[in-house]
């Protein structure tokens, strides 16, 4: 009994910690939800009230008038794309590294570790030469989903082949016995299966595509078509300078799909982290 309230008041310092960290991402999220229902007026007599009535004209505006709504639809199609070529290659990937037999597979492995621990920023001006030199720069989403899966794969492939891992080996053969192909197992068999891992991976990757800028910003500044709502945030922001209802609405457009990804998907992504760590 006294081990047991040793334990619970053990966690408590843990929990504080925790609360106060959720606090300091949560904060700011209910500020700018806060402040993108109000006029301009309100937000200058009192920035910490609550909005007399909610005023939902700061998103439309944002939306329509402030091309939020185009940057919006670019950045579902960068993320749309950019997710489906990750999991089809990652998938595939993983799949042959973990249940084939690929003549020096450890090392192609060792090499993806490496490139995964890489800074991004190290690969951008090889990545953008690269690019620039083959033509793809000025054609637009092609450079921003190219630079997106690649950075991307590594991490993803590794993720997933630890999660193959854990799937017995007796399923696979029996399906091979069956007669049934590589392909045909790993879609018949395999992935439904894998549902917490695709999840795990989908979360990550949607997270930094939907949230990148750096690169974004490279590769729309030669072209004014499928920029993302990260670059189009900047744009927004030197347009409306100081409107801090417009600039918070159009801030929460980027904010709360991540929040929804999150929520729709946070089953599968704690099974997933919890899962993974297990083999056998």
């Amino acid at each position: 009994m006294n081990t047991k309230r040793s334990l619970n008041l053990g966690n408590i310092p843990v929990r504080i910690v925790l609360i106060f960290l959720a606090s300091v991402f949560v904060f700011p999220v209910i500020f700018a939800l806060n402040t993108s229902f109000k006029t301009l007026n309100e937000f200058y007599t009192s920035i910490w009230a609550l909005p007399e009535h909610l005023l939902f004209t700061n998103y439309i505006e944002a939306f329509v008038t402030g091309q939020i709504g185009e940057y919006f639809l670019n950045s579902f199609f960068i993320a749309v794309v950019t997710l489906a070529s990750i999991q089809f290659l990652a998938l595939s990937a993983a799949y042959a590294l973990s249940r084939l037999k690929i003549p020096g597979s450890n090392y192609f492995i060792l090499g993806l570790f490496l490139i995964n621990i890489l800074p991004k920023e190290s690969i951008i001006i090889p990545l953008y030469i690269t690019l620039s030199k083959a033509g793809i720069m000025r054609i637009p989403f092609i450079a921003t989903m190219l630079g997106y899966i690649g950075w991307s794969l590594p991490g993803s492939i590794i993720i997933l082949k630890n999660f193959f891992e854990t799937i017995p080996a007796e399923l696979i053969e029996a399906a091979r016995i069956d007669g049934s192909g590589e392909v045909s197992t790993m879609v018949r068999i395999v992935l439904p299966l894998m549902k917490s891992a695709m999840a795990t991976v989908m979360v990550f990757n949607f997270i930094f595509v939907w949230g990148e800028l750096m690169w974004a910003r490279i590769t729309t500044l030669l072209t004014s078509k499928g920029i993302p709502l990260t670059v189009g945030l900047i744009n927004f922001q030197d347009q409306y300078g100081t409107d801090w209802p417009r600039l918070t609405a159009a801030v929460c457009m980027v904010v709360i799909p991540l929040f929804l990804s999150f929520i729709f998907l946070q089953k599968y992504f704690v099974k997933g982290l919890t899962s993974g760590s297990v083999k056998g």
